[in-house]
């Protein structure tokens, strides 16, 4: 434990504590609900049942192109969520689709082996190259810079017959769970748009939840698939590292432990789409993953935790978190005589100080927070001034980010062995604790969705989805609800490396038990957010 960096921690909540009436007060207006849905037959239903249907002739893609692109127009107004579209272009490839399923040059089964996912219309994180659409990243020294090409992930969805039709909204180089920039502003969650659709994958996460995508490609560094599903109410899965190719993704860096940290995976409303979605990015090493193999629930060795320990740095796991933790663990101690048990990892206490020394092991990763040969951008001091100001060229959470990973929080250098060795050890203990057969469900993150602008009082949850990437484990985000707000609530399943199969199969199940995403209000009425 580090007396610097837990008082900065410290400081946040405390600030945040004595904040929260003024935000609840700014909060206390009318919250923009989204329209209903006008073709609830095609937007309610999985990209897999979807392909499915347009495999069959029971819809054409064109029509369900016509219903999501609807979509996407009607709710967009509400969440700010698309960066760019290619709706015009998508129509015409639905129609192609449909041309190309009518010549019978494929039987209905060849097309399920070789285009799983035919006629599906998909959305994409910006941050993540679709050819020809804006690839700025939320960085203002970026605007107008377009993808020359498709990432890996992204075009091997192509290759399996998906349709992108937008690249969807970022914070400033995803550097925040808050999604804001000063090109494309804010994405707003679409149960209260009082309140953020989390981050780095924040218009993805809000734009699938609207119902105006079936499935959608985001990016992990620290929780940024899976707070922002967390914040929206849908699934969403960070692979093994490795498995998914980065290619494509922005900013990345080619060190080794920046690859460890970084993963690209699945978001969707239904968890039958997170399966088939990986085993198209992974592509050839999908085979690593071992997806065909059944997943027999009974086997599985269930173990959990409600929180890290507490600390007065931190704040406390929400208590709704808590009690979908347990209602999970007892569903499958008694449905299914899965072996559970409470597992106590003293070494969480410095995750905390673990996850920012793993900065120090990445080679120029400051570089990420900040472009290169940006005059000043040296001088992090006049930057956050800046910032504060609103006279930097770079929001203040990037500036905030690179701060935190210039400084390490003062943390001596000389320490870095030390957690580095803890990193080593926890790795080690959580991975052969886990198996080939056993999950560990945990938070994801402390708190429900937060309000604009709350971030800075709520980083230091940041140790609950940063645990999963500095660890190098797959992790799948389950909705498990709502709480008395309306608001969204779940929590992670984690697994061994390469057992990815195993959070997704716990999905499947969990999403049985909880009922999955539950649609955001509709309507064209306001109302108001206590």
């Amino acid at each position: 434990m580090e007396l610097i960096a837990r008082f900065f921690y410290s400081l946040t909540v405390y600030c945040g504590w004595l904040l929260a009436p003024i935000y609840s007060i700014f909060a206390f207006r009318p919250t923009k609900l989204l329209p209903p849905l006008k073709r609830p037959d095609i937007l309610n239903l999985s990209a897999v049942k979807l392909a499915d249907k347009i495999r069959k002739k029971e819809l054409t893609s064109e029509q369900v192109m016509s219903a999501f692109i609807e979509r996407c127009r009607d709710v967009n107004g509400v969440l700010n969520a698309i960066v760019e579209d290619r709706f015009i272009a998508a129509l015409e490839d639905a129609k192609n689709v449909d041309q190309f399923i009518s010549s019978g040059q494929k039987t209905e089964e060849q097309l399920k082996m070789e285009f799983p996912l035919l006629g599906v219309p998909i959305t994409v994180k910006e941050a993540c190259k679709v050819e020809g659409l804006s690839y700025s990243v939320g960085a203002k020294l970026r605007k107008g810079i377009k993808s020359d090409g498709d990432g890996k992930a992204v075009a091997k969805l192509k290759e399996a017959g998906a349709i992108p039709i937008a690249v969807t909204n970022t914070p400033e180089l995803c550097a925040s769970i808050e999604t804001l920039n000063y090109i494309t502003g804010y994405t707003v969650n679409p149960y209260d748009t009082t309140r953020t659709s989390g981050g780095s994958s924040g218009g993805e996460a809000a734009l699938i939840s609207s119902a105006a995508s079936t499935l959608g490609v985001g990016s992990d560094f620290g929780g940024s698939i899976r707070v922002p599903c967390l914040f929206t109410g849908i699934f969403g899965h960070k692979p093994t590292p490795g498995i998914v190719s980065n290619d494509g993704h922005y900013p990345n860096l080619m060190d080794k432990e920046y690859q460890k940290l970084l993963t690209i995976g699945p978001m969707c409303r239904y968890a039958e789409d997170l399966k088939a979605s990986l085993k198209i990015m992974a592509g050839e090493n999908a085979v690593a993953l071992n997806l065909d193999s059944e997943v027999n629930i009974a086997d599985l060795k269930i173990y959990y935790n409600f929180d890290k320990g507490f600390t007065l740095s931190e704040l406390s796991v929400n208590s709704d978190f808590k009690k979908s933790i347990k209602l999970a663990v007892e569903y499958f101690e008694l449905t299914y005589g899965c072996t559970t048990e409470k597992l106590n990892l003293p070494e969480l206490n410095d995750i905390t100080e673990i996850c920012i020394m793993q900065a120090a092991d990445v080679e120029n990763l400051k570089e990420v927070f900040f472009l290169k040969g940006v005059e000043n951008e040296s001088n992090l001091y006049l930057e956050l001034i800046k910032g504060l100001t609103h006279f930097s060229d770079y929001c203040l959470q990037t500036v905030i980010m690179r701060f935190v990973v210039e400084s390490l929080l003062f943390i001596p250098c000389y320490k870095r062995f030390k957690y580095s060795a803890e990193r080593n050890d926890l790795s080690k203990r959580i991975k052969e604790t886990l198996g080939e057969n056993g999950v560990f469900i945990f938070p994801t993150f402390t708190t429900t969705a937060f309000h604009k602008y709350e971030l800075i009082w709520k980083i230091s949850s940041m140790g609950y989805p940063m645990m999963v990437n500095v660890l190098g484990l797959p992790a799948t985000q389950v909705p498990t609800g709502l709480n008395k707000k309306g608001l969204p609530i779940g929590f992670q399943v984690v697994a061994a490396p390469n057992q990815d199969r195993l959070c997704i199969a716990v999905a499947q199940e969990l999403e049985k038990l909880f009922g999955g995403w539950v649609p955001p209000p509709s309507s064209y009425k306001e109302s108001y957010f206590y």
